[in-house]
């Protein structure tokens, strides 16, 4: 396992591992591949949303209130994200809180950034609202995927934690589900 984590960090083969039907006392035909493509699709997207966060960064404090509808969409997925995690890590169903977090990833870097580009590169209320919300749902996910990818999910916390924040994602309260309007 050494090997794999110099290779691929232990994030990525945590999140493998975890997601893996191991945990249901299935058989696994281990695949380092898999763990390339969990390092890949994962970490190393949401690397780059982050990056591209850093990139606009203006101190621009998080808030979920937007009115844009990109916003409010991702607001909504993060949400189900933490009611889904939530709900299995309540009844200790590993596999099954883990599986959620690449789909919102893909749905944050693939659906969100990139039809939100745009709205970043112009100063205004509008690429205010995006950083805010974008700065909510980095904060959010960072406490959610901590139990899976605890360093990463810490890299990521430290990146957008505001002064009142606790000092790690390990020290801060899990995230509740939003009453939307």
């Amino acid at each position: 396992p050494m090997n794999v984590i110099n290779k691929y960090g232990a994030d990525a083969l945590r999140l493998y591992m975890l997601s893996s039907p191991l945990l249901k006392a299935e058989n696994l035909n281990f695949s380092e591949a898999a763990v390339d493509e969990m390092l890949k699709k994962n970490i190393g997207r949401l690397n780059n949303v982050l990056e591209f966060y850093k990139l606009y960064d203006n101190g621009t404090p998080r808030d979920f209130k937007s009115v844009n509808v990109l916003d409010r969409w991702i607001v909504a997925r993060v949400n189900a994200l933490v009611g889904e995690a939530t709900e299995a890590f309540e009844v200790y169903e590993l596999d099954e809180a883990v599986r959620p977090l690449p789909q919102f990833i893909d749905d944050l870097s693939v659906w969100y950034l990139r039809r939100s580009r745009d709205r970043f590169k112009v100063d205004g209320p509008d690429k205010q609202a995006a950083l805010a919300t974008l700065r909510y749902v980095l904060h959010t996910l960072s406490r959610v995927m901590a139990p899976s990818m605890p360093f990463y999910a810490e890299y990521l916390f430290q990146a957008v934690r505001a002064a009142e924040d606790d000092a790690s994602v390990l020290l801060s309260v899990w995230p509740e589900v939003l009453p939307l309007a």
